[in-house]
């Protein structure tokens, strides 16, 4: 049976397993998406965008309410923040300010460890989970010396959607207390970075 005829016949078997992921695929931008990307990222939008997200996490860090819904993770070893999609802005730019986190992390820089997309049937509705983890570079004498520079540590940043829609976007930065590794950069740091102007 080919691929084709497993999704025809999940779709219309009238029977549904919940929890089992449909797709798992990389993550890549059409050739379409990438050059609306382009468009925005030069565009008053994303600048316009970017600033009010900015100003909501810092608001939400000292307890002030913002238009936007920003909620904070906050532990020892982990770190970052979550946002719900703002119904005043479009799907598409939601998706841009995924691409756009990443391509900040990237210029800090950071290599891209994975991109991937996961859709999964839940039963009552469908989750899309797009995702990139990035990792500092690393080097042979980094590992010699028993001295790996983790600068803010690991990134994953996740887009859900539910149903096809924006749900939220999800940064988490961990980090290792391992002797292997040196003292991680502070997480301040790395959000000044992450919203500052291009």
């Amino acid at each position: 049976m080919s691929y084709f005829d497993k999704i025809v016949g999940k779709l219309f078997s009238g029977k549904k397993v919940a929890g089992v992921t449909e797709v798992h695929e990389v993550l890549k931008r059409n050739e379409r998406d990438q050059k609306l990307y382009e468009q925005w990222i030069n565009s008053e939008d994303s600048t316009h965008l970017i600033q009010q997200l900015a100003q909501a996490y810092y608001y939400k860090k000292t307890a002030i309410r913002s238009e936007m819904e920003v909620h904070l993770f906050n532990t020892a070893y982990a770190n970052g923040f979550a946002l719900t999609y703002p119904p005043q802005i479009t799907p598409k730019h939601f998706q841009h300010l995924f691409d756009y986190f990443k391509d900040k992390v990237q210029a800090m820089p950071y290599r891209l460890v994975t991109a991937d997309r996961r859709i999964i049937d839940r039963n009552r509705y469908v989750e899309t989970i797009e995702k990139y983890y990035l990792k500092p570079p690393l080097s042979t004498q980094q590992i010699a010396r028993h001295a790996i520079d983790q600068q803010y540590g690991n990134i994953i940043i996740e887009h859900i959607l539910i149903d096809d829609q924006p749900s939220y976007i999800k940064l988490l930065v961990s980090i290792y207390s391992d002797s292997l590794y040196q003292e991680a950069l502070g997480y301040d740091e790395f959000m000044s970075r992450l919203f500052e102007a291009r």
